[in-house]
């Protein structure tokens, strides 16, 4: 019964491990200027090594029809590389070229927090053309959504 009791205790405290070195971590923060963002981090054997499902919300922008908001919750860019030195960027394109977004950041802390710039513009119709939301400042932290 002890061999029993030992091997169950050994197999769990063999699997906790794994948990930890593969996996996701959830960030959530806001946008200078108004707005939010999230994303989720890849990490295999203790290391980050992508930045997943970065979205933003109700970041405010300048068209040339007035003020608005921009957001991306229902269709995330491509994942991002993370480097050695903890840091990621990407611009990517959509609506067939008319719009673009760049993104950088950088994890900090133990990769506890991030932080970087975002940037939307284009033209995003119904009269919403040469839109623009300027270089923004983002910061997130890592916690929500079991993270």
């Amino acid at each position: 019964m002890k061999r029993v009791l030992i091997g169950a205790g050994l197999i769990v405290v063999l699997a906790f491990p794994a948990t930890i070195i593969a996996g996701v971590r959830h960030y959530e923060g806001t946008v200078d200027g108004g707005g939010t963002t999230r994303f989720v981090t890849k990490v295999r054997q203790g290391e980050t090594i992508k930045v997943q499902r970065f979205v933003f919300n109700h970041v405010p922008m300048e068209c040339d029809d007035g003020a608005s908001t921009v957001g991306d919750v229902g269709t995330p860019p491509p994942a991002m590389r993370v480097n050695a030195r903890h840091r990621f960027h990407g611009t990517f394109t959509s609506g067939h070229g008319s719009r673009h977004l760049h993104v950088e950041g950088r994890l900090r802390n133990q990769d506890q927090e991030a932080r970087g710039i975002l940037r939307v513009r284009g033209d995003f119709g119904g009269g919403a053309t040469s839109c623009d939301t300027g270089k923004d400042h983002w910061s997130a932290e890592r916690g929500g959504g079991g993270g």
